[in-house]
């Protein structure tokens, strides 16, 4: 059973920092999102979908388990131990001014390699298989960790070769966790913006904000 529940956890985490860097990136657009299902972020207001796809990688799971136990707690009750658990998993501890602890951020990413291309036909199909949600822009958002810009013409050659279906995706937004690269399946040009070390923190820790509040509600 929890499992399950964590596995649910990890799949919001994911699809909420998703959101978190498109809301960053394209205020205007994005402002008004919220998480759903077929797609994973829905905008009703400027009609735009996002279906989210990638993988947790162990550590950040593990930091995600950590946090029902740990938020809120004061950082003088962890214990060596798990202190040193967490040093093992890469896992750091936020505190606020008071030593309280607020946010746990794993510096694992998530990634899914060299598997984009796998992810885009898989989703792709899933856009055309009766039960997605259609808007009137459907865009497709990929967490690629380390994916190099030799591999993102790749997958951008593999996007032209596919065969054309009756429902496309718009833009891809492949997330390196350096780079976010927008690409069009129009004229398959793309554009890419760095991402500063700053920024991902915020992207993350406002992720796990978000989804944590909303499981106390």
């Amino acid at each position: 059973m929890g499992s399950n529940i964590l596995k649910v956890n990890e799949t919001k985490l994911r699809e909420e920092h998703a959101r978190q860097v498109l809301l960053a990136t394209y205020p205007e657009k994005y402002q008004n999102s919220s998480l759903g299902d077929q797609p994973d972020i829905q905008n009703e207001q400027k009609d735009i979908g996002v279906e989210v796809t990638g993988t947790l990688e162990q550590r950040l799971r593990y930091g995600v388990a950590q946090f029902s136990t740990l938020y809120n707690k004061h950082i003088n009750n962890v214990t060596s131990k798990k202190k040193e658990q967490l040093k093992k998993h890469r896992v750091r501890l936020v505190t606020d001014g008071d030593g309280v602890i607020k946010f746990i951020i794993p510096e694992a990413v998530w990634g899914s390699g060299n598997k984009t291309k796998e992810a885009f036909s898989n989703k792709l199909d899933k856009l055309n298989d009766g039960n997605y949600k259609i808007f009137e822009e459907n865009n497709l958002f990929l967490f690629a960790e380390g994916e190099e810009e030799y591999e993102v013409r790749s997958l951008i050659e593999y996007i032209k070769a596919t065969e054309r279906t009756s429902r496309e995706y718009n833009l891809i937004y492949l997330y390196t966790y350096q780079e976010l690269y927008i690409i069009s399946t129009q004229d398959y040009s793309f554009e890419v913006l760095s991402i500063g070390a700053e920024q991902k923190e915020v992207f993350l820790s406002e992720s796990m904000r978000c989804i944590f509040q909303e499981r106390r509600v």
